[in-house]
């Protein structure tokens, strides 16, 4: 390799040193891998900076190890690599010293080509010889036991690749003691770690890195995501510990929907669930419908009232009639918000049951402004299967569903939730700090208790330190902490009810951040219920305190009123003579139709001829799946 210019290799002005947690090393300016490196990096919220090598060559790159560095992580794309010893008469074996430059050391995006594979080779110690396509379309994510300080609550687990097709693995060399694989997908080595003469090197055979501002289409599973995210945020966590975001108190609730509180609802037994409850140590949170707020059965009450069980309420729609907060009419939506409220408050002192006011969406379905209406309204938080709004077209970026709770809307928080058939998904929620929040219905319970027990020993396993509890301790203890370089803590929480404990042995000086966007004066901030200061900026409300071993703060964020003019609900006769009748149809649905197996068989097939029809009605004819089944209802 021949140099055209015998300058020394210069950097940037601005970026003259390796001060940083984290350099994302590049060639000139920063390519599009290289701003999704430091995304994810400054996400995590890493000190993170780039540093550019310019074509400028020295005959001897004698300039590369003068760099100097206080960096502990080093990220660069194999690329860069290769075009930084493309551009000096080097040997590859060089470029060891600018893999010495820091503590850790991240390398992705190989490519089959000889220029990669010798770099590979030469930095492997001849362990990995160049990648291949996977190929295997039912190929598995495999994660390592015994890294958990790496791999997190992904320790263990075997998941499907999302995309095996477009993965590529590592071809494994002869001399192999050196190296560990962390990740395997199809059984050959995808994320691999080595000792270099100073360093620790991580290989990973990923074509590319996660953009976090790419938009998010509905319904799509954050396990897509694995390959391009989770083992760069593994590599940034085991290195860098407690100087990035994490969550020391995962936290966590099993929520059914819908049920009244009766003896028998559908397939659910409130005894038999209670045992499994105290056998199994889970909670659970019943999202209860308000309209039902007369018609608790006292006997059952007493399994939520009582300190020995964790059974809980929550707040579910105010009628749960069709799609109720899915309108972007703000007065009617906030409304309905003050009336649920009010009907739990009801049924509180009627039967003797706390409940959380938290809202979980009938069907799943909401808009913006129930967002802001439930805000208005004051309510804790929200607990939804999606997301996204129901009534936009409008996705929302990557970042945001990463993040623990989603606050992009009026700056209150949107916990996600998720059905039990995945673990894998559940170990991302709690491997990003959120909480792991499982949602099902009576159905759920029709061959038993033995599933759920299963699932919740298996969500148990994932992480040791699992707690769980209700919806309301969940969302209001809900943060994630980083240690400063000067010892202060930065806490990010995101409801606008906080409770913060020192777990510490001595005082502890905190910065609290929570998403504050909103425009208008600021918001009034009250610890322990004294008046407390803040400030607001880059988006977000800043407060410091400093807080005593043990010592636990309250601390409360009071939005102005809204200057928008209350409108009195106006509910008519036939409106609640219309939900009496859904209600009953539901009820009648899940206690007796469900229920009966031929009931149940009878409805499923015509639910199946009514789409078929409608298919056809649609495309001529139906398809050939749509033909098979019409044929097996006729016989």
């Amino acid at each position: 390799m021949q140099s055209k210019n015998p300058n020394p290799v210069p950097m940037a002005p601005e970026m003259s040193s390796l001060t940083n947690d984290v350099v994302v090393l590049c060639w000139e300016t920063p390519t599009k891998s290289d701003r999704a490196a430091h995304k994810i990096a400054a996400f995590l919220g890493a000190d993170a900076n780039f540093v550019s090598l310019a074509s400028g060559a020295s005959s001897d790159a004698t300039s590369i190890p003068n760099l100097g560095s206080t960096a502990t992580c080093l990220i660069v794309d194999v690329e860069t690599l290769a075009k930084a010893s493309d551009a000096m008469p080097i040997p590859v074996s060089r470029l060891h010293a600018l893999i010495d430059l820091a503590e850790h050391v991240f390398i992705y995006g190989f490519k089959p080509t000889e220029r990669h594979g010798a770099i590979l080779r030469e930095l492997s110690s001849g362990g990995l010889l160049g990648v291949q396509p996977l190929l295997d379309p039912h190929a598995k994510f495999q994660v390592a036991e015994g890294h958990r300080e790496w791999c997190g609550q992904f320790s263990g687990l075997s998941f499907d690749a999302s995309d095996s097709a477009s993965e590529d693995s590592f071809v494994e060399g002869v001399d192999q003691q050196q190296q560990t694989v962390i990740i395997r997908a199809g059984r050959k080595p995808f994320f691999v770690h080595t000792e270099n003469d100073r360093s620790q090197v991580f290989f990973l055979a990923g074509r590319e890195l996660a953009d976090l501002d790419e938009s998010v289409q509905h319904e799509v599973r954050l396990l897509s995501w694995f390959s391009k995210l989770a083992p760069l945020m593994m590599f940034l966590r085991g290195a860098l510990r407690d100087r990035v975001w994490h969550n020391d108190q995962p936290r966590a609730c099993f929520i059914i929907d819908d049920p009244l509180l009766r003896e028998g609802y559908g397939f659910l037994d409130y005894a038999r669930l209670a045992e499994s409850m105290r056998e199994h140590r889970f909670s659970t949170s019943i999202a209860f419908i308000p309209w039902n707020y007369r018609r608790s059965d006292g006997k059952v009450a007493k399994l939520f009232s009582s300190r020995e069980n964790q059974a809980f309420l929550c707040v579910h729609g105010c009628d749960h009639t069709g799609a109720e907060f899915a309108t972007t009419q703000f007065e009617s939506l906030r409304g309905k918000a003050e009336l649920a409220l009010e009907r739990m408050q009801v049924h509180r002192s009627l039967s003797g049951v706390p409940f959380d006011d938290v809202m979980v969406f009938p069907q799943g379905l909401f808009s913006v402004e129930a967002m802001m209406a439930l805000n208005a309204a004051g309510y804790l938080a929200a607990v939804n299967s999606d997301v996204q709004p129901s009534t936009t077209r409008e996705t929302l970026p990557l970042r945001d569903l990463l993040d623990v709770a989603v606050t992009r809307f009026a700056d209150f928080p949107l916990f996600g939730r998720r059905y039990p058939c995945d673990v894998a998904e559940f170990a991302f929620d709690l491997f990003l700090g959120k909480p792991a929040l499982a949602v099902e219905h009576h159905g759920y319970f029709r061959d038993g208790y033995e599933a759920i027990g299963a699932f919740v020993d298996r969500l148990k396993s994932l992480d040791e330190q699992l707690e769980w509890t209700n919806l309301a301790t969940i969302c209001s203890e809900a943060c994630l902490t980083r240690t400063g370089g000067e010892g202060r803590v930065y806490v990010r929480f995101y409801t606008n009810r906080f409770r913060l404990t020192n777990a510490g042995a001595q005082t502890q000086k905190y910065l609290l951040l929570r998403r504050q966007t909103a425009h208008g004066s600021l918001p009034s901030v009250t610890l322990d219920q004294r008046e407390w200061s803040c400030e607001q900026e880059d988006g977000y409300l800043k407060i410091q305190l400093s807080l005593d071993a043990g010592q636990t703060a309250d601390i409360r964020v009071l939005s102005m009123p809204s200057d928008s003019n209350k409108m009195p609900r106006r509910r008519t006769g036939i409106h609640d003579v219309r939900v009496g009748v859904r209600r009953f149809l539901s009820e009648f649905r899940d206690n007796h139709v469900e229920t009966s197996r031929i009931l149940s068989a009878l409805v499923s097939t015509a639910r199946h001829i009514r789409r078929d029809a409608k298919a056809t009605a649609a495309h001529g004819r139906p398809d050939a799946d749509h033909s098979r089944q019409l044929s097996a209802y006729r016989m």
